[in-house]
């Protein structure tokens, strides 16, 4: 592999740009095209607005060929509002005034981490998560923001994780960090560096550290 190839050379930002490269190939083929995870949210959100339900969806991605930028081509059935970070402040609260407002706007598409925090958007009964996020607590914010005051129906949430893939690790890291999360808050202990070691921390993230030497 090119990244073996590079020896100490080799960082610990190579290797997230790395797994940032293969998430945006598990969200769309670059070559055709194709998304077998965007053909099936736009199956379930053809039966879902039937029902009356409106959908937040986000993903870490913006641009037009892995995220955001690409839902909105791909679902514009549903009349869908953009939020990003890339838009100002006023754009922002444009788009969120015309979702809740709106009923036909049938989807909300949303950059994670701007997206994350501060919004109340109980219009929505369905939360979508395109690609995963490393930390558990932040998808738990962000599917919180249907959970609010005014909520009348039970909220659903999607996530989509490509088997025998990086996002398959991914999620693997997840499911050990909501346990480990869950257990330490349990035990009020909340210091994880004290209770793992150097090489079980950079575990959490699928990555190795080379005892000896720099190289990770």
């Amino acid at each position: 592999m090119r990244l073996d190839r590079a020896g100490d050379t080799v960082t610990i930002v190579h290797v997230l740009e790395l797994i940032s490269r293969l998430k945006q190939i598990c969200n769309v083929d670059p070559e055709s095209g194709k998304s077998c995870k965007i053909d099936d949210i736009r199956d379930r959100l053809r039966a879902l607005t039937v029902e009356g339900q409106r959908a937040l969806i986000f993903s870490q991605f913006t641009d037009a060929t892995f995220g955001v930028a690409r839902l909105a081509e791909a679902l514009r059935e549903f009349r869908p509002v953009v939020y990003t970070g890339q838009m100002t402040a006023t754009m922002r609260n444009a788009a969120i005034e015309s979702f809740m407002r709106d009923p036909e706007r049938k989807a909300l598409l949303l950059s994670l981490r701007a997206g994350g925090q501060g919004l109340n958007l109980q219009a929505a009964s369905c939360v979508f998560h395109l690609d995963r996020w490393w930390n558990p607590a932040v998808e738990d914010q962000a599917e919180s923001r249907s959970h609010r005051l005014g909520q009348m129906s039970p909220v659903t949430i999607f996530r989509y994780t490509c088997i025998n893939t990086i996002e398959e690790r991914i999620d693997a890291k997840l499911r050990k960090k909501r346990e480990m999360f869950q257990e330490f808050v349990d035990d009020a202990q909340l210091d994880i560096a004290a209770s793992l070691n150097e090489s079980e921390i950079f575990d959490l993230f699928g990555l190795s550290k080379q005892r000896g030497g720099r190289r990770i």
